[in-house]
């Protein structure tokens, strides 16, 4: 149901996706050989918490700063990430959201400007966010 979404590296972006979507999804990028990595940030209620959560999950270098500009230095670094696609799922994003809602707004920022640099250098990043958050649009299913 995803997979023609994945193939395009013009459709990397930040979306929401449903739970109950989640294996539809994982199947897809599974066929297409693609990463899906998943971070839970349930138990995060500072930033700070959630981007080390988010650096554990994904597997950033041991140089992580586990700040925003990190954040997007470690997932944007051709060393690091060229030829690399990436999906990531990230889970809990309520609880953050709730607690330090200015901080979540420049996350997802981040996040944009990650798949948007990941798009133009042809390594795509889908972000997917377990809840809805306004601005973001769901992930296509075809």
């Amino acid at each position: 149901m995803y997979e023609k979404h994945l193939k395009l590296a013009a459709s990397s972006g930040v979306y929401h996706l449903p739970k109950t979507h989640r294996d539809s999804l994982k199947q897809a990028a599974d066929k297409l050989g693609l990463p899906v990595l998943v971070a839970d940030i349930s138990a995060c209620r500072k930033v700070t918490e959630a981007l080390r959560q988010i650096g554990t999950a994904l597997h950033l270098p041991t140089w992580y700063g586990a700040n925003f500009d990190a954040l997007f230095d470690c997932l944007t670094d051709p060393d690091e990430q060229a030829g690399k696609a990436l999906v990531v799922l990230l889970n809990g994003t309520d609880n953050l959201q709730q607690a330090e809602p200015e901080s979540f707004s420049t996350l997802i920022e981040v996040f944009q400007a990650v798949a948007e640099t990941r798009r133009e250098t042809g390594n795509p990043c889908w972000i997917l966010l377990d809840l809805p958050v306004r601005g973001i649009v769901a992930l296509p299913e075809a």
